[in-house]
């Protein structure tokens, strides 16, 4: 291993290194997550919940550090449309989104968090070299941590050298594109 590779795979892992310990020390902070239940919601007692109530218990949460990206929209729990939510609603909605299936391609998993290229293209010149491909998967990797994922697989994680097969010193749309098709192909296995 050329010591180029080794200082940026040191770089990245201490980068790891730091969030993990970062996310460790907060999420001592913060309660378990479960769902949050209708009466949360229910600011005001009056049996509904309103726009602004629902806004009020996300954001709140949001500013706690609890992000809730699972989580079931007021459009979606407003099932007949009338701009407020009553228990009924709310409890239908939630059974309903709890008897979905997961899995990889099937609403759970990672499908939906697949990387772009244009993320990793900081200038947006057209290419990724390696400093930008480890800048943005050490952003990533942090991103990802704060928001809770467990970061499964970092070990097994392609390098640069490994994406661009051309050898080059930088990685295309095309190098990308089927590093990330592998990837994808993987994970159905």
């Amino acid at each position: 291993m050329n010591s180029r590779k080794t200082i940026c795979s040191l770089t990245v892992v201490a980068a790891i290194g730091s969030a993990v310990l970062a996310m460790a020390a907060h999420s001592e902070q913060l309660p378990a997550r479960s769902p949050v239940p209708f009466s949360a919601y229910d600011q005001n007692g009056d049996g509904v919940i309103g726009k602004a109530e629902f806004d009020a218990v996300r954001e709140q949460r949001k500013a706690e550090g609890r992000p809730m990206r699972n989580a079931l929209s007021f459009t979606d729990l407003d099932q007949n449309r009338d701009d407020k939510i009553t228990a009924e609603e709310f409890a239908a909605a939630h059974s309903a989104q709890s008897a979905r299936p997961r899995g990889p391609g099937m609403g759970g998993g990672m499908q939906g968090n697949m990387p772009e290229f244009s993320e990793f293209d900081l200038n947006k010149d057209g290419k990724v070299t390696e400093a930008e491909f480890t800048d943005a998967r050490t952003a990533r990797i942090t991103k990802r941590l704060q928001e809770g994922y467990q970061m499964r697989g970092l070990a097994n994680a392609p390098s640069f050298e490994d994406i661009d097969t051309s050898h080059d010193g930088a990685i295309s749309p095309e190098e990308f594109a089927v590093q990330r098709a592998e990837h994808q192909k993987q994970m159905r296995q």
